[in-house]
């Protein structure tokens, strides 16, 4: 049963986000098109995920080095 919540709750919370994401890019959407507006969405979702993944090699860097077991 909590499986069915959690899963209810994601979706909610999806629905939510998706929700914020057309008021929030809305002006820009009806301002300069459905293009350049995804292309703002997901040029920002690359840089974030770009950032992340940067930091987390950073984090693990010694690891690599690891003589083999």
């Amino acid at each position: 049963m909590t499986y069915a919540l959690k899963l209810a709750g994601a979706a909610i919370l999806l629905l939510l986000i998706g929700a914020f994401g057309i008021i929030l890019f809305g002006d820009i959407w009806s301002r300069i098109g459905i293009g350049a507006a995804v292309i703002v969405v997901f040029g920002g979702l690359l840089f974030f995920v770009w950032r992340t993944d940067r930091k987390d090699k950073e984090r693990r860097a010694g690891i690599d080095e690891l003589p083999p077991v």
